[in-house]
């Protein structure tokens, strides 16, 4: 029977902080817990807006109100302070950034500042002592030489550690904003906005580039914000406000993971990135979000990872709430912290996800007296798990949520049996040992239902499964087993086998080996029992060392393992079964009452905890404490260990699982990180307490001082310092509480002193010479660390010195005279003291103060001088809680906390203010002091009196006070007061930064406006004395002698008598305003490279007169041939040359007219009031005549023409757009009809460009759906009449416009490069016509394709034709290129160039329409050509004019001498074709043979050929 029930345990316990489990798999949300750091624990305030490491491991985390240092125990504040200019600027902390060197920088609102750890002060540098502009600093970094760079709200600094000295690095942004990353490299620095995105800055220029702009390194980025940067696997990640970017190292976006890739809706603005292990931890606006093995996947477009998001719904399971996550990092210690905007600070370390506490109730009713008992696990063959509750029966627990849900018991089970035991057989049938028999149950999908109980009506409180059956005793202490398999329904009644009788008394089952033995536990005996041979082979007791009850056996190979109650985990040899080892355990542990078994671990649970054992050391490797198990007393027996390794541990309010390295068997121990020493208080020492008086402290009171040490190695004391306390601990250790010590000090003492959670070591009355103080920290499952050793010197007191021993003989008679008169004189005192007790007593009487007079022993307070307004403070230790209580609940803390300092002797007299209800329900701030003035021969206080006073009115005042004090001090704005006769009586910071006067100075001054004349000055003090107020825009002076201009606001402060008492004034910057006012006009207005007037201040005046409806003239003006000019000289005298255009043109308009620059080349003109068409007729001139002029650049004339067009309002156009588009219309058209022209608009103009349009538009789908054919003409050879070659003709057969002419849209592809992309696709197409009629057999010659000028002008012509060649397969024998004249003229050397390199690839070239440019015979000769063709001009009427039939001689004999072939083009008559055959002429090509054909008709001319011969009148082809 479960006596032994472990309700009670509630002791403190020890602390343990080993790791006790580590994932091996990806991270879960049941995986994540945190904690909370916040104001209770010590914050000084709730917004962290940044959070670091120290190079000792402190945790410093910047507030809105101050810095705080986390050690893990404690948080220390600093606060600013206006008497100490060693203190922080400003309570409000922007950024912290730990260097290289572990040195802290603090970024605050009024400055940066370096934290000194010797003398723990700070070290400012603000817009007083440095170059640095604003005193707001926002980011901080280190660079890649040590130096400190760091950010004010527009400017980058950078702190040089060689020369102690801040430089202006360049001003990063043109408006102010945080500056939230600054993130160097080595040839450029990141620097990320919240509101203006990021920029890039060249190190070696310090030249600004923006990343929404393009710039030298390739990223382009459209983000509003960039608050963070992390390179991970060699991509950046970035910190937007639209989630993260991903980006290569070249520039390349490699993925965006927005909100839809978060599984949010809403706009995820990240503020902070951080690897921990394989994943990334992302703190942002809506909490905080995790990439699961993010940082082990290669970034890509497909780039997936889980996402966990921290929010409302995980906020029960996790312990963070969707707050905004401002910065995320990971300690040493492995803890994850993230700091929030409102609700301090949170940690995460796996270890606090490894031991879950599962409360289990009776009822919905989740009240503390309702909580279930649990006594025992069982396991189906599904890996279900099943318990058992005394009170509600059996409950499945939920794989899914841990939660346990409860079965409806049978009808035939009562409703008030208690249940003690559960076991799961092979057939999955329930066995439950309960006060009314043994039960089997079975699962079905309605429920349970009762299969067979056996002895119903005795009390069962013990079961055990062995491999085939049922083990259990009953109440007459008979051991029964039954079968699995004998379970009969109820019509087959069956009896229970009796194993054993009443021999041994109360029996346990405990153990089954793998020799069928059922092993037994007796009393402190184990009784081996044979199933086969059904009867005991062996008895275990003392003599097998035994010595306490065994509540669990495990089998390894190394032997069997018994868990016994009082001497832990013992070894016993498996065949002798003798001891062999036993494990060292700490008898205060108390009983072990529950055990189970891993692989080589065994676990057990016992008053202190659940603990891991390895074997075969019986190393203790892990523990965990009661305070971690939620105080849950754990049940007898009931533990289980799953097949998926996971324990549960029963108990009284629940269950405890234990998930993580459950069955780790690792012998590797872990070490400690070293403690750190905090401080030493010196007892005793006269000298260093009047030392520390002399700088504020008060501990001269108790004659001790304090030092910090954490920074140093080595430390002397005077002689009479032989009393010290030294403190230390650990940095921020997983679990702080469970943290053991040991210290001592050589030469001193040579044992260790352990100690569990006290810090503190203290040493009295240690004589002179040199020791070494060590310090050691052990966590659970850890070895003991490093020791952290200080050296510490006494010096040798000059008493004991030879002279000093001489001089103890001479005044050894005066010391007992000595002594005597002392004795006399303490005497006197105490009366004195008496005495002035009485007078205290009634000097407080008088000032109407209350006295109190408490009896510690009695609990009584006596009381006297009662105001009676109020009870006496109910602060449940000088009174009990007989009263309501009337302390404050946000003071109570407070007040219990000084209180017990003062009893423990912590504080020399107890002194508070805290607020205290009246009778009334009102509440007041009263002053409770009082002191402790006796105590006994323990120390422990016996009588301790005080006062109260009622404060409450100071109080007021006081915050009142400081409210405006705080306000006008830290207000933007110039504050100034002035006395009635206008000298200053008290001015604020803003107005000594404004000014650049000192305080003092501003108030030895009066007011005056030293830039105006004295009357000025004067009228406002009239205007202030009349009508008590004045304001307006002012400029004045700074000390340094710049102007400023301000605006400012003075007004007249009245007294109680309503007259004038002083002046107060208000003014504010407004120079950078008005400034920027007058460059933004100007720009708005002005091309900055002519002056001229720009696009849109014309814009805004054409439309001016537009809708005043006034007449006028707009002249658009372009210059001719401008664009060569710019492309062969360059933008530099381009530049030059528009400035010349401009002054020009400006000279000429004079009043009668405006000119603007509307960009690049292109200018206008408004004429006002003037339609006359003369004058605007020799205006226009005028300007032509003026603009032909030579242009003189660097000694270098440019002649340059103009083309001008003219539009009239309201003739040409009703509205701006119409009017411009108008003119440019007429402008075109002049520079069409050859430039240096102006040209009137008209409608014609209008619709010729709308032809243009169209017929590009058709050119632009006739390319997309491949709407060009080719057509072929073919050339005969004039002596053989065969068919040699052909010209490939282009054709534009449009399914709705038809047929194009090739003179309508070849002109304009021309103009719009088009051509090039129509010239590939007939250049393919007539190559594959023609491998197509090679292979056929049915051509042997070239096909002639036309090169256009565009791509003449290509530089990889000769690739392209090659590439097109290779693709179709044709030898490039059969092809041959004709250049018009003109083409090769343009540009002959690079058309030589060109010519020469087709002609190495074996393309044959042909002039074409030679006679019709200007080519020059010296370039015709140069020309590796091959063929000659004269134009159809020439051909036309040599059968009638002598004068063409004597040219086209002359070029056939020219061609001739050159070695080249002739073709004569446009061949339409006999009488031509008899004249070239005269002249030699090679070929012919034109209309007498053939027009141009389709592929399809010219395949079947090319069958047809002998046509040909009877044309030309020969008899074989």
């Amino acid at each position: 029977m479960r006596s032994t029930l472990i309700y009670s345990i509630s002791l403190l316990l020890l602390a343990l902080s080993g790791i006790l489990f580590s994932s091996a798999k990806a991270i879960e949300v049941s995986d994540l817990h945190f904690t909370e750091l916040n104001k209770q624990h010590g914050l000084s305030d709730t917004a962290v807006l940044d959070i670091v490491e120290d190079d000792m491991g402190f945790i410093w985390l910047a507030t809105s109100n101050g810095l705080n240092r986390y050690s893990g125990y404690d948080v220390k504040q600093y606060h600013p302070s206006d008497v100490d200019p060693n203190s922080l600027p400003s309570g409000y902390i922007q950024s912290l950034f730990v260097d290289s060197e572990g040195q802290l920088w603090v970024g605050t609102h009024s400055g940066l500042a370096l934290y000194q750890p010797e003398t723990d002060s700070f070290k400012v540098f603000n817009k007083e002592n440095s170059v640095i502009k604003t005193d707001l600093i926002t980011a901080i970094t280190e660079s890649k030489n040590g130096d400190i760079l760091f950010a004010d709200r527009k400017f980058l600094y950078r702190y040089s550690k060689q020369r102690s000295q801040i430089s202006v690095l360049t001003q990063v942004f043109n408006e102010e904003s945080f500056i939230k990353v600054i993130f160097e490299e080595a040839n450029r620095i990141w620097v990320g906005s919240n509101k203006f995105g990021a920029k890039l800055i060249d190190t070696e220029t310090l030249e600004v580039h923006d990343v929404k702009k393009v710039n030298p390194w390739g990223v382009s980025l459209d983000i509003r914000a960039l608050h963070d940067i992390s390179v991970i696997n060699g991509n950046y990640w970035l910190a937007t406000n639209n989630g993260l970017i991903v980006i290569a190292s070249n520039g390349k976006i490699l993925k965006k993971i927005e909100s839809k890739d978060l599984g949010v809706e809403e706009e995820v603005n990240s503020f902070s990135i951080s690897v921990v292990d394989d994943d990334i931890w992302i703190g942002t606006f809506i909490g905080l979000f995790l990439l699961s093995d993010g940082a082990a996947v290669p970034v890509t477009e497909a780039y997936n990872p889980e996402v966990i998001h921290l929010n409302a719904e995980t906020y029960n399971t996790t312990g963070i709430p969707p707050e905004i996550i401002i910065k995320v990092i990971e300690d040493r210690t492995g803890v994850v912290w993230a700091a929030t905007f409102h609700r301090g600070a949170f940690k995460y370390h796996p270890d606090f996800a490894s031991v879950h506490f599962q409360p289990v109730f009776n009822s919905e009713r989740h009240t503390e007296d309702n909580y279930s008992t649990i006594w025992g696990f069982a396991e189906n063959s599904s890996n279900e798990l099943f318990l058992v509750s005394q009170q509600k029966g059996v409950g499945k627990i939920s794989k899914e949520t841990g939660n346990v849900s409860f079965f409806n018991l049978p009808q035939d089970i009562d409703v008030n049996s208690s249940f003690w035991d559960i076991e799961i057989d092979n057939n999955n049938n329930i066995w439950l040992a309960s006060s009314v028999g043994l039960i089997v149950l079975a699962e079905t999908d309605n429920g349970l239902v009762t299969l067979r109980k056996y002895f119903e009506g005795s009390f069962i409180d013990h079961i055990f499964k062995s491999e085939s059956a049922i083990w259990f005793q009953l109440p007459n202490e008979d051991v029964h087993s039954i079968d699995f398999d004998d379970v009969p329904n109820e019509s087959e009644p069956a009896t229970p086998q009796k194993n054993l009788s009443q021999e041994y008394g109360k029996m346990f089952a405990i153990y089954a080996d793998d020799k069928k033995r059922v092993w037994f536990r007796a009393g402190e005996k184990l009784i081996v029992y044979s199933v086969e041979k059904q009867q005991i082979t062996k008895v275990l007791d003392s003599t097998n060392g035994i010595n306490s009850l065994v509540y669990g056996i495990h089998q390894t190979s190394d032997g069997l393992w018994l868990t016994t109650r009082s001497d832990g985990v013992i070894q016993l040899d498996e065949e002798s079964l003798v001891l062999v080892k036993k494990q060292k355990r700490d008898n205060q542990s108390g009983f072990i009452t529950s055990t189970t078994s891993i692989n080589n671990n065994i676990w057990y649970s016992d008053a202190k905890g659940v603990h891991k054992v390895l074997l075969p050391s019986l190393r203790e490797a892990e523990s965990i404490p009661n305070q971690q198990l939620d105080f849950n007393s754990l049940g007898e027996g009931a533990v289980i260990a799953t097949r998926n390794n996971i324990i549960y541990f029963g108990g009284n309010k629940g269950f405890i699982r234990i998930s993580k390295n459950a069955n780790s068997d690792a012998e590797g121990i872990l070490q400690t990180l070293a403690p750190q020493l905090y401080q030493i208080n010196i007892f005793g020492s006269v000298a260093k307490s009047k030392r520390n008086s002399m700088e504020g402290d008060d501990s001269t009171h108790s004659f001790s001082s304090k030092e910090i040490i954490t920074y140093v190695s080595q430390l002397t004391l005077k002689h009479d310092e032989t009393r010290f306390s030294i403190s230390f601990g650990s940095v921020n250790p997983v679990y702080p509480n469970q943290v053991t010590y040991r210290y001592k000090l050589s030469n001193f003492e040579n044992d260790w002193i352990y100690v569990d959670d006290e810090r503190s070591a203290q040493f009295n009355n240690i004589s002179f010479g040199s020791y070494t103080f060590s310090v050691q920290a052990k966590e659970p499952g850890k070895s003991w660390s490093e020791s952290k050793n200080l050296q510490i010197i006494i010096e040798r007191p000059p008493w004991l010195h030879t002279v000093a021993l001489v001089f103890y003989c001479l005044i050894a008679f005066a010391i007992f005279a000595f002594i005597v008169r002392q004795y006399q004189i303490r005497k006197a005192n105490q009366l004195a003291i008496k005495e002035s007790e009485e007078r205290l007593k009634l000097t407080l009487w008088s000032s109407g103060d209350e006295l109190w007079d408490w009896d510690v022993y009695r609990g009584q307070v006596y009381r006297a001088n009662t105001w009676g307004t109020l009870d006496f403070p109910q602060d449940d230790i000088r009174t009990t809680g007989a009263y309501d209580a009337n302390i404050h609940p946000n003071d109570v803390s407070r007040v219990k906390t000084a209180l017990r300092d003062h009893l423990e002797g912590n504080s020399d007299f107890y002194e508070l203010a805290y607020r205290a209800k009246t009778f009334k329900n009102q509440w007041i701030w009263i002053l409770d002091r009082g002191k402790v003035v006796e105590r006994d021969h323990n120390s422990q206080p016996v009588r301790m009196t005080g006062t109260l006073k009622n404060i409450h009115h100071l109080k007021e005042a006081e915050e009142q006070l400081n409210l405006f004090k705080r306000s006008i001090e830290n207000i933007s704005e110039g504050v100034f007061i002035t006395n009635t006769q206008f000298k200053f009586i008290s001015v604020n910071n803003a107005y000594c930064g404004y000014t650049g006067e000192t305080r003092d100075q501003a108030l030895a001054s009066y007011m005056h406006f030293h830039l105006y004349p004295d009357a000025f000055t004067e009228e406002i003090k009239k205007t202030l004395k009349a009508k008590g107020n004045w304001s307006g825009e002012v400029e004045s002076v700074r000390v340094n002698g710049e102007r400023y201009e301000m605006e400012l606001n003075i007004d007249a402060v009245h007294d109680d008598d309503g007259k004038i008492s002083h002046f107060v004034g208000v003014f504010s910057d407004i120079t950078s305003r008005k400034s920027t006012e007058k460059e933004l006009l100007k720009l708005a207005n002005t091309d900055p490279l002519t002056e001229l007037p720009n696009r849109s201040f014309f814009q805004a005046s054409h439309q001016n007169l537009v809708r005043k409806g006034a007449q006028h003239t707009l002249l658009c003006l372009d210059m001719d041939n401008f664009k060569k000019i710019n492309d062969s000289l360059g933008h530099q005298t381009g530049d030059i040359l528009i400035k010349q255009i401009a002054k020009r043109l400006q000279r000429i308009t004079g009043k009668s007219a405006t000119c603007y620059r509307l960009g690049g080349d292109e200018f206008s003109v408004l004429m006002e009031d003037n339609a006359d068409i003369h004058t605007v007729t020799h205006y226009a001139q005028n300007l032509l005549d003026t603009l032909s002029r030579p242009f003189i650049i660097n000694k270098q004339e440019f002649v340059l023409g103009a083309s001008i067009g003219i539009a009239f309002f309201p003739d040409d156009g009703t509205s701006p757009q119409e009017m411009l588009k108008n003119a440019d219309t007429a402008m075109y058209f002049a520079k069409n009809n050859g430039g240096n022209s102006y040209q009137f608009f008209s409608g014609e103009m209008n619709q010729n460009a709308v032809r243009q349009l169209q017929i590009e538009n058709l050119i632009r789908q006739g390319i997309k759906d491949d709407l060009f054919t080719v057509y072929y003409q073919p050339k005969v050879d004039i002596a053989s009449g065969k068919l040699v070659s052909m010209e490939a003709l282009v054709r534009f057969e449009h399914p709705q416009k038809g047929i194009v002419s090739p003179g309508q849209f070849i002109p304009l592809a021309e103009q719009t490069g088009q051509i090039i992309e129509i010239g590939e696709q007939v250049l393919r197409k007539a190559c594959a016509d023609t491998k197509r009629w090679v292979n056929q057999g049915l051509f042997s010659g070239r096909v002639a394709v036309n090169i256009s000028a565009k791509q003449f002008e290509l530089p990889d012509l000769d690739d392209r034709i090659n590439k097109i060649l290779s693709d179709i397969g044709l030898s490039p024998l059969h092809l041959e290129c004709e250049i018009t004249e003109g083409t090769l003229m343009e540009s002959p050397e690079n058309g030589l160039q060109m010519m020469t390199r087709l002609r190495e690839r074996g393309i044959h070239l042909a002039l074409d329409d030679f006679g019709t440019g200007y080519s020059s015979l010296a370039y015709l000769k140069r020309f590796p050509l091959n063929t000659l063709k004269i134009d159809k001009a020439f051909i036309d009427d040599i059968a009638k004019s002598n004068v063409d039939r004597h040219m086209a001689a002359a070029i056939i004999n020219i061609a001739h001498n050159l070695g080249l072939k002739v073709v004569a083009e446009g061949v339409e008559e006999e009488a031509q074709l008899d004249i070239l055959r005269r002249y030699d002429c090679e070929m012919l090509q034109g209309f007498l043979y053939s027009r141009p054909l389709n592929a399809e008709r010219f395949e079947k001319l090319l069958t047809e050929n002998q046509k040909l011969h009877t044309l030309l009148g020969h008899s074989n082809f």
